[in-house]
């Protein structure tokens, strides 16, 4: 309750009120309803807000995986950290594109009642109209009286427009130093991890962040069980989670083609959930870790070939900075 008080107090600040004192509002819902909340007031042609939405829509997508998992745990504060983050730059790129629109109406609008200036004087003097000369001079008059006006107006806007520029480039830049951290505990950690590439087990690094592949000669054949050297390796990898406490791990188990489909899908869930228990174990937190069976659905190799299929039989270690993980959410929507 306390955490969904602290996330609450930020999206009010950003004009937003939710999670009121004792309720039972998730951290997700309330990201996600400030979201659609903002989304709603966004003009038609704020397209930065847009984009920035469909990352925060990954990050709330993130966010509600987390707070199942534990809903008091570290990655779930710091994804609905970035939440009111997103919240507040999606906010702000709205308010400065409707600031943008107001001006260009204002604009258009002066620029009509010139050209009708112009229309008039123009039928005076080719003699094609004189009765207009009353006509004339009340726009005249009108637009001499709004210019003030219009100038306040044009400089107030001007003043919000930096404003909200400013605003927009201090949240910006609490976003980016978040990324720039994980990206740099993931290369420390790549390095390290490094250190157990051999020919059963390789390193290697994607978009989703850095993968250690197993092969399945550190399993007993067509069985679950994890053999010395792997636990060994696990071990290793243990130790280094337990120093980077911002890591998530997704662990895939995969096979070739040879069996039956339902046969392939539960070994590799059976081997995955191994790997995971034995994390566990290590004294890595569940909830940060997940166990997933892919069976034969994610080949690597060619499975016609010996070679293809050996390395297809695998257990993938997907590690990935929680501050990342809501970006790649968000780049999937």
């Amino acid at each position: 309750m306390k955490n969904i008080k602290y996330f609450a107090a930020i999206v009010v600040s950003a004009g937003l009120a939710f999670a009121a004192e004792g309720t039972s509002t998730s951290l997700s819902s309330v990201c996600e309803e400030a979201l659609n909340s903002v989304k709603a007031t966004l003009p038609a042609n704020a397209t930065s807000a847009k984009i920035s939405l469909a990352e925060a829509m990954g990050v709330s997508k993130a966010l509600k995986s987390a707070e199942e998992d534990d809903a008091t745990s570290e990655k779930t504060i710091q994804l609905s950290t970035a939440c009111s983050l997103y919240v507040n730059i999606v906010k702000v790129q709205g308010e400065t594109q409707t600031l943008r629109n107001h001006m260009d109406e204002n604009w258009a609008k002066r620029a009509a009642t010139a050209r009708d200036i112009e229309s008039i004087q123009h039928q005076i003097h080719t003699g094609k109209v004189s009765d207009l000369k009353d006509h004339e001079a009340k726009l005249q008059a009108e637009m001499q009286q709004n210019q003030e006006k219009f100038a306040a107006e044009a400089a107030a806007n001007e003043a919000a427009l930096k404003a909200a520029g400013e605003r927009e480039a201090d949240l910006q830049k609490a976003l980016a130093e978040e990324r720039a951290k994980a990206e740099q505990r993931q290369k420390d950690a790549m390095n390290k991890l490094n250190e157990l590439q051999s020919k059963l087990i390789q390193v290697s690094k994607d978009a989703r962040g850095i993968i250690l592949s197993m092969s399945d000669i550190l399993f007993d054949v067509n069985q679950a069980t994890l053999k010395a050297d792997l636990k060994t390796s696990l071990a290793k990898v243990a130790g280094i989670l337990s120093v980077y406490q911002q890591f998530n791990v997704s662990i895939e188990g995969n096979t070739d083609n040879t069996g039956s489909e339902e046969f392939n899908m539960k070994l590799s869930q059976q081997r995955a959930d191994n790997v995971m228990n034995f994390l566990v174990e290590q004294g890595i937190d569940a909830g940060r870790l997940t166990a997933k069976g892919l069976g034969m659905t994610m080949p690597i190799a060619d499975n016609s070939t010996k070679e293809g299929r050996q390395k297809n039989r695998r257990v993938d270690l997907v590690i990935q900075d929680k501050a990342l993980q809501g970006k790649a959410e968000g780049a999937k929507e």
